[in-house]
């Protein structure tokens, strides 16, 4: 009986070991189980996750639950991380840096398909006034709403095309600031990427409604198409860039392609806009003077003081170029002091030489009048070189009469009340109101060129020229007409009874130190048309 007992303990063993092994490890598991689950359960407190109700006698099926929905929480956590390194805070737009990857993959598939693409470069107009005039936070509900309407201007056209995992708008983008941008994919024909601007540009030339104010703000745009403007991400923002600063000198509020031709003009821009800064540092400058003198007579009234820049390698360079650029970077603000002052010292100076019937006209820039508390710039610089406010005019352009806040015009009638002249350059080509013209504290309104020129062999220009001239004698305004070259203009001025006039006729910009002379000696041809010569006092040395 026992002979077979060791194979009765082996079967014993062979059977029971199992038993007692999985006894254990069930015990040892089920502990496991249940301090996994106050891990979990640890865990779904702090993300602050409700399960929903369970048995408790069941913890791998707990557990599972556990696991299931503390996944679905940490992808959400990705997720959310993903678009907030992705996204405009402000706006809930996608980013630069977002746009730019995407771009990237639209246009390695454009490559690769032979497909042709767009971006337009949209740049709000007036949104630096309205963010000055109200607050930045006025100037943020501003942006929200703009990336509303460019998000419905996507939707619109058909151009949405979300990211998987962000599920943010990729073919839109803010790039910063107020700059923002547009992507269309798959070009079939150009009108479509022209029917986008302008829907951009409705869009935005609509009213902003904000509270109590309704603020009206514009955008210019730039466009660039791939292949033809560029072929990559960066470069193509760049051209498109280029493109909106063009249609900006064309006039805001549209929008324009880029060409080879703008890349030229913004490598100059950028070139000048640097020697602009040196020229600044060693004051490469000087001012030349102009006269503007009486029809009847020819004594002068005034001398314009005209800023000119003489480039070490390119020699005389345009105000008409330099000065717009000094404007846009605000360079003008400095170089402006300087020209107050050395024109101010150089009235002094003729004064004290006897010319004290002559005043200086100093012209004002729009970015001046906004930047620059005027009636104590003006006075305190009259201060420095004991010069009186009767010795000075300013030009103010009529276009920056008509964008000035009431502060600009209170500053200009304090300055008026104290004895200096306030005269409308290029009057006529600013569509201001008679109700405007009549409200501003102006004493001259000098007559764009272009009217001049126009006025012998256009009868439109000429009865606008007749309105002008009868409108300033009913206001009791002195007028200047501009750009006089021609003996035949003279003649017509004369006859419109116009009161002064300046141009070439009479005189070119002159250096203090030549100005009497050269203006005597320039005006032999005006001896026969009025049979005088322009009249200068006795003394008139330069300083």
């Amino acid at each position: 009986m026992f002979s077979n007992l060791p194979l009765l303990l082996l079967i014993i063993l062979a059977f029971g070991t199992p038993c007692y092994i999985n006894r254990q490890t069930a015990r040892k598991l089920k502990s496991s189980l249940k301090q996994v689950n106050l891990e979990a359960d640890k865990l779904l407190d702090i993300y602050k996750i409700e399960l929903a109700p369970i048995s408790q006698q069941d913890p791998v099926a707990r557990l599972n639950q556990s696991l299931v929905e503390l996944n679905k929480s940490v992808l959400a956590h990705l997720q959310q991380n993903q678009i907030s390194i992705f996204q405009d805070k402000l706006t809930g737009l996608a980013d630069r840096h977002a746009y730019l990857e995407h771009l990237q993959t639209q246009l390695d598939n454009a490559e690769q398909f032979s497909r042709r693409q767009a971006l337009l470069f949209i740049d709000l107009d007036g949104f630096k006034q309205v963010n000055d005039s109200f607050g930045h936070s006025f100037g943020d509900e501003i942006l929200i709403q703009v990336a509303q309407r460019l998000t419905t201007v996507v939707r619109t056209n058909q151009l949405s095309k979300l990211n998987p995992v962000t599920q943010l708008e990729q073919n839109l983008a803010r790039l910063g600031g107020d700059e923002f941008s547009i992507f269309i994919e798959n070009i079939c024909e150009d009108e479509q990427i022209i029917e986008v601007a302008a829907n951009v540009l409705q869009e935005i030339e609509r009213d902003f409604v904000l509270g109590n104010k309704t603020i009206k703000i514009g955008a210019s745009i730039g466009i660039a198409v791939y292949p033809d403007s560029a072929a990559t991400p960066n470069a193509l923002l760049q051209m498109a860039d280029v493109a909106m600063y063009r249609a900006k000198t064309d006039g805001r509020g549209i929008f324009r392609v880029y060409t080879p031709e703008m890349g030229s003009k913004m490598r100059r821009y950028h070139y000048l806009l640097e020697e602009l800064r040196l020229a600044m540092i060693s004051q490469n400058f000087h001012l030349s003077f102009q006269p503007i003198v009486q029809v009847d007579d020819c004594t002068i009234e005034y001398f314009e003081c005209l800023v000119r820049w003489h480039h070490p390698i390119e020699g005389a360079i345009s105000p008409a170029e330099f000065i717009p650029i000094a404007e846009e970077s605000n360079l003008i603000l400095e170089l402006g002091n300087w020209i107050l002052l050395e024109a101010c010292r150089q009235m002094s100076a003729w004064h004290n030489a006897g010319m004290n019937n002559v005043r200086m006209s100093i012209n004002i820039s729009g970015v001046q009048l906004k930047h620059i508390p005027l009636h104590e710039w003006i006075m305190t610089t009259l201060s420095k070189v004991g010069l009186p406010p009767s010795a000075i005019l300013l030009e103010i352009t009529e276009s920056c009469f008509i964008d000035a806040s009431q502060q600009v015009i209170d500053n200009l009638q304090k300055l008026r009340d104290e004895g200096v002249l306030i005269a409308i350059d290029d009057f006529g080509t600013g569509f201001s109101s008679l109700s405007t013209l009549a409200n501003l504290p102006v004493d001259v309104i000098k007559i764009d060129k272009l009217f001049i020129e126009q006025a012998n062999i256009n009868p439109k220009y000429l009865k606008i020229l007749n309105s002008i001239s009868d409108l300033g004698k009913n206001l009791n305004l002195k007028i200047v007409a501009e750009g006089v070259e021609l003996a035949a203009q003279f003649q017509l001025i004369k006859k419109l009874g116009i009161h002064c006039v300046q141009g070439y006729l009479i005189s070119r910009p002159e250096t203090s130190h030549h100005v009497g002379a050269n203006v005597i000696r320039n005006n032999l041809n005006h001896i026969a048309l009025t049979g005088t010569t322009v009249c200068l006092p006795k003394s008139h040395s330069g300083s």
